[in-house]
């Protein structure tokens, strides 16, 4: 693709951010089921562990906590790319803008 190519191409638009949200915690719930359900469910079906009683099982908890869990990491982790992002940015600019 040439320079003029380039320029006559529309600009897209960034993501809404409210779609970011909606996929990342539809990430971190997923994650969190096969964590919790499947890798559990395999090993008692596998007999490497014992079922628990229905009134005493925890994995609800286990996976409300690895959803906080997981959704908080990918949120920090998205935050620190995008002001690493951004400062870069700036440096870019700040080097146009000596040229100039």
């Amino acid at each position: 693709m040439n320079a003029m190519q380039l320029e006559n191409m529309p600009a897209s638009q960034p993501p809404r951010t409210s779609t970011v949200l909606v996929f990342l915690a539809a990430f971190a719930v997923i994650v969190s089921w096969l964590v919790v359900y499947a890798v559990t469910n395999a090993l008692i079906a596998a007999d490497l562990m014992a079922p628990w009683p229905a009134d005493a099982d925890p994995r609800r908890q286990w996976m409300l906590k690895g959803f906080v869990g997981v959704f908080a990491v990918f949120s920090v982790v998205g935050t620190i790319f995008r002001w690493i992002s951004n400062r870069q940015l700036r440096r870019i600019d700040q080097i146009a803008d000596a040229e100039e």
